[in-house]
């Protein structure tokens, strides 16, 4: 208790300094921030000027040198700038003539400078003003010596599906986009909108305007509007996996699928198909696919494809019918036989019909495909054709037609198909910049590109600002009301919106960092904690946070849950209230028994039954409730809070002991309830949670019991702290007696009949994982434990890696540093094993984990320039889902140590 005080004391300090630090010099409003300083980039609204239901973020995407520097959503259409003078186009960032800077950096905007040209300095502020407007202010200065004249084209471009029903209204542009959300959205019921009307305009009236077809002849999607009212018939899904079985990034561009009946490759599907049912995308960004193979006809056996674009790594194999409508099928690439892809397709007209011509390639053979839409397949027209180009006499008029080519080898493997070419006009913006005397109307049916040319002529040291804005709304809203959105958008003052974050992070403790790429990473995480966070709505009379803004995805995206909120021990310093409140949240729909759902948010109650269990999560509820009151002091809060704690608490012991031997298992849907919820090597490899009793569990309960006493000690409940010094006592003997195994050193779940470590065979649950090592948090283990736990921790050959602990050993054959729970670090269970080094004195370990894992986020950052779920142990990566929010329990692992950092 006195450790802890003395930190309270000493964060208070840190607090005071921090306070006067920042008022006189905002860390966040005095960046110089390059492309590989470790910044993160995403912003949304601001909690209170955001909403659940139509909501987008942006990321700021100014670090890869063969892109512009634009903001990028995941299904929303990104927002580019580019500059024309003297003929010469400057978009990309290699192009620029310096770097572009980062100014400021706040959760719902970011000021930044660029140079497109010499002696041509742009300044841009871009604030996400609320969920359906975003605004940028640009100012273009002159600071050379003599007049110039340039051309600022500000545009919109939008992947996968296009833009459609583009239409020119006022000094902007009207149009349609559709956001298709995933299967866990729909099958959750959360409110979502699908179809979108877009205003993308300039305040000052610009000199010509531009729509295209494509950016750069990239392939065309053809929107569906009727796929979700048939029914599907034989759904093949999965997830394709990179070598190794490593998941994939941006798979909606670089993977390809092709599926065909094995003794007929007449017909064939890809992955530019819908899912019927649905109005979800065949293939989402990470990989996992839906194709209905009865589109190809019921048959008995189907001939699977995949390939990677950019590694060329491959799959091929042959599904029966019986295990498309069974089961689940992932495909993992790797290598196999075949010719590569037919590239530089193209198209044009000709008298005698439509010629489809590509690259030639070797001596191989061609089968050239059709689809007439709205078909949703493609049929073979050609075969074994010896030459690069074909002639299609036979197109309907007056109807969208596209065309896939599949090279074949001499010994008839086949590759996968080359992109998709159109019969629609060929209108290309790239071609357009470096002629722009050709036209550049394409039409207004479909685009991918809409935007604006604004000429400018600035004196020497003479500026000049223009204004863009982007708003959306539910289809269903007349344009007038987006007119009227943008119209009260114009007139805000970035600089306000800038002092109120100043304000909002004032508070925050400015910490003695020995580096600037932690004070980066810290100021990084409380921008991303604080943007993940939605005002009361819905169901929830309190704001609540999600694990993600931008991308917006449906697992991410329903509500909060116990082990996320974690991060409320780090975020509490910026915003008590509100940190305060997401904790209520849960109290507001506690079951009469105790019992709180998986998972809350606005608009969901996750509630999970399996064998006539309700599945909760891990019981992180009363330490939480304690960490985030020992910062507060907020004594109402308190007393809420024990309340609720103790009738779940109450509720985890009277149904997750069935054998009643007074240790508890997992239960309800127990590998989601564990909260270590997909490749875990027990679980896996030994057999489901419900059959062991469970050492995680057990250990959290012991600090669960352990918080209880504090709050019953501190709201002088005598009588009640006794009982739950008895409970933890009692507790943490069996755990000692039944887990800790004296041959290897460890902790180890057992089985629920004999208490053994067998299951199936001998010691198969003597797996080391992360879950060995929570006794020292729970300050269970006896000093001579902790310091066997501590030698296998700071094995470098098994926990103690590179960049942190992994949450399997190193030494064990399930290993995997980019898999899920069998290798990756997860913070905030790394932060689990750093509270437990300090109860027991090991203070340098401690200080050595925290720098490893700001080390590998550090790296990780510096990249992306985002924050991720999990890391690797072993390099410098992140995966699977980024913005996530408990990557900012970081702030209170560097927080935690520094107390001893300045003692030692």
């Amino acid at each position: 208790m006195k450790g802890t005080k003395r930190q309270i004391l000493l964060l208070l300090f840190y607090g005071l300094i921090g306070f006067y630090a920042y008022a006189q010099r905002p860390y966040l409003s005095n960046l110089s921030a390059d492309s590989n300083f470790p910044l993160y980039t995403t912003y949304a609204a601001a909690m209170e000027r955001s909403n659940f239901i139509l909501d987008e973020g942006y990321h700021f995407q100014y670090y890869i040198p063969n892109a512009g520097a634009d903001f990028i959503t995941d299904t929303g259409g990104d927002i580019g700038i580019g500059f024309l003078m003297d003929g010469k186009w400057v978009y990309k960032i290699k192009d620029m003539h310096r770097p572009i800077l980062i100014k400021a950096s706040y959760p719902d905007m970011v000021v930044y400078e660029m140079y497109p040209f010499k002696d041509i300095k742009v300044y841009v502020s871009f604030l996400v003003y609320s969920s359906v407007s975003a605004i940028l202010s640009v100012k273009v200065k002159n600071e050379g010596e003599k007049p110039v004249q340039l051309s600022v084209l500000p545009f919109m471009r939008k992947k996968g599906i296009p833009f459609r029903e583009i239409s020119r209204i006022q000094t902007g542009f009207s149009f349609l986009h559709e956001e298709l959300p995933d299967s866990w959205t729909r099958s959750h019921n959360l409110p979502y909108v699908d179809s979108i009307r877009n205003y993308f305009s300039m305040l000052e009236e610009p000199d010509d305007y531009f729509i295209f077809y494509s950016e750069s002849g990239e392939a065309f999607q053809y929107p569906f509007p009727d796929v979700k009212k048939q029914k599907s018939q034989l759904l093949f899904h999965g997830r394709a996996f990179l070598p190794g079985k490593v998941r994939f990034d941006k798979a909606d561009e670089h993977l390809r699928l092709q599926l065909f009946p094995s003794d007929n490759d007449r017909v064939l599907i890809t992955e530019n198909v819908p899912v019927l049912g649905s109005n979800q995308a065949a293939l989402t960004n990470d990989g996992y696919f839906r194709l209905d193979a009865g589109l190809c006809g019921i048959v008995d056996q189907y001939t699977i494809m995949a390939a990677d674009a950019q590694s060329g790594s491959c799959y091929k194999g042959v599904i029966s019918k019986t295990q498309i409508a069974s089961q689940r099928n992932d495909i993992e690439l790797g290598s196999c036989e075949g010719p590569q892809k037919p590239i530089n397709v193209k198209l044009e007209r000709t008298k005698s019909g439509l010629k489809i011509f590509w690259k030639e390639n070797g001596s191989n053979k061609f089968d050239v495909y059709k689809r007439v839409y709205p078909k949703l397949y493609f049929e073979k027209i050609a075969s074994d054709i010896s030459r690069n180009f074909y002639v299609d006499k036979s197109h309907p008029t007056g109807q969208i037609v596209s065309y896939i080519i599949i090279a074949k080898d001499q010994q008839g493997n086949r590759s996968i198909h080359s992109d998709e070419v159109y019969n629609l006009p060929q209108s290309r913006f790239d071609e357009y910049l470096s002629q722009p005397s050709l036209q550049k109307h394409a039409s207004s049916l479909f685009a991918r590109i809409v935007g604006f040319e604004k000429r400018i002529t600035l004196a020497p040291a003479e500026e000049q600002r223009i204004h863009i804005q982007r708003s959306v709304a539910e289809i269903s809203k007349p344009i007038n009301h987006l007119l009227e959105l943008s119209n009260n958008v114009w007139a805000l003052d970035h600089n306000l919106f800038l002092k109120a974050n100043e304000r909002l992070f004032s508070k925050t403790p400015v910490l003695p960092f020995e580096s600037s790429d932690k004070e980066a990473l810290y100021w990084s995480c409380n921008n991303m904690m604080r943007q993940v966070f939605y005002p009361p709505e819905g169901k929830s009379s309190y704001n609540y946070y999600v694990f993600s803004r931008e991308p917006t995805w449906g697992w991410g995206h329903g509500g909060q849950v116990f082990h996320e909120s974690i991060t409320m021990l780090a975020y509490v310093y910026i915003d008590p209230v509100s940190a305060m409140n997401s904790q209520r949240v849960y109290k507001e729909r506690q079951y009469p028994n105790g019992y709180i759902n998986y998972r809350t948010g606005s608009y969901l109650d996750e509630i999970i039954e399996h064998n006539g269990q309700l599945t909760s999560s891990a019981p992180w509820y009363a330490w939480l409730n304690w960490e985030v009151y020992l910062i507060t002091k907020d004594k109402a809060f308190l007393k809420e809070m024990y309340e609720s704690s103790k009738k779940f608490y109450q509720f985890v012991v009277a149904n997750r002991d069935s054998d009643k031997d007074g240790l508890c298992e997992w239960g309800g849907e127990a590998i989601l309830e564990s909260v270590r919820d997909a490749l875990v090597a027990v679980w896996d490899q030994v057999g489901y949670p419900t059959n062991f009793e469970s050492l995680d569990l057990n250990c959290m309960l012991v600090n669960e019991a352990k918080a209880l006493e504090k709050m019953a000690e501190e709201l002088s409940l005598k009588d009640e702290a006794l009982t739950w010094r008895e409970d933890y006592t009692r507790r943490s003997k069996l755990i000692n007696e039944v887990f800790w195994d004296e041959v290897n050193g460890f902790y180890y779940n057992v089985n629920k009949v004999d208490h053994s470590f067998t299951f199936k065979v001998s010691n198969d649950l003597k797996r080391d994982e992360i879950i060995g090592f929570l006794p020292l948090w729970a300050g269970i283990a006896t000093p001579q434990q902790a310091q066997r736990l501590v030698a296998k921790l700071t094995d470098t050959t098994a926990f103690w890696r590179k960049y942190g602990v992994p949450s399997l050993s190193a030494q064990d054959a399930y290993y995997n540093p980019k898999g899920y729970w069998n290798g990756p670090v997860w913070v905030e269970w790394n932060y689990l094993i750093m509270r437990g080094l300090l109860n027991y004195g090991y203070k340098k370990e401690a200080i050595a984990l925290v720098d490893k894992i700001c080390e590998g986020m550090i790296e990780v950052l510096k990249k992306d320039h985002n924050l991720w779920e999990f890391y690797s142990p072993d390099e410098a990566w992140g995966g699977y889902h980024k913005t996530y929010i408990w990557a900012g329990i970081i702030n209170r692992m560097m927080m935690d140590v520094y107390e001893f950092k300045t003692s030692l």
